[in-house]
């Protein structure tokens, strides 16, 4: 049994968000929540709040006992277009302030 979640458009970059859910891969699920709360990086708040998701999910959902669950599969994308501001520079120029957005997805399987 596979069960999913996920969340799109959180607002950092893709490359920073993947670094943080490397950490979890392949962990039990209530074990990756705890690490997940205890990183200081910006991209565990959100990766907690999807990994969560997907607990709640499997317990309300599928009615599957949450301790044997395992992040089977993690992953960052790339989400919306590029937000982009104008900013002023000398000389009568303008130059782009480019705002990153990313996908998180996780799937948890059930089981060993």
């Amino acid at each position: 049994m596979i069960v999913t979640a996920k969340q799109i458009n959180i607002p950092m970059s893709q490359k920073k968000l993947s670094r943080v859910v490397e950490v979890v891969k392949g962990h039990n699920a209530l074990r990756a929540l705890d690490e997940l709360k205890l990183l200081t990086k910006k991209g565990a708040f959100y990766a907690y709040k999807v990994v969560f998701a997907a607990v709640a999910n499997a317990e309300h959902n599928f009615k599957l006992d949450t301790s044997k669950l395992v992040v089977s599969k993690i992953w960052a994308s790339d989400g919306m277009k590029k937000l982009r501001k104008v900013r002023f520079a000398s000389r009568g120029r303008v130059t782009f302030i480019r705002k990153y957005r990313s996908n998180l997805y996780v799937e948890l399987s059930y089981g060993k």
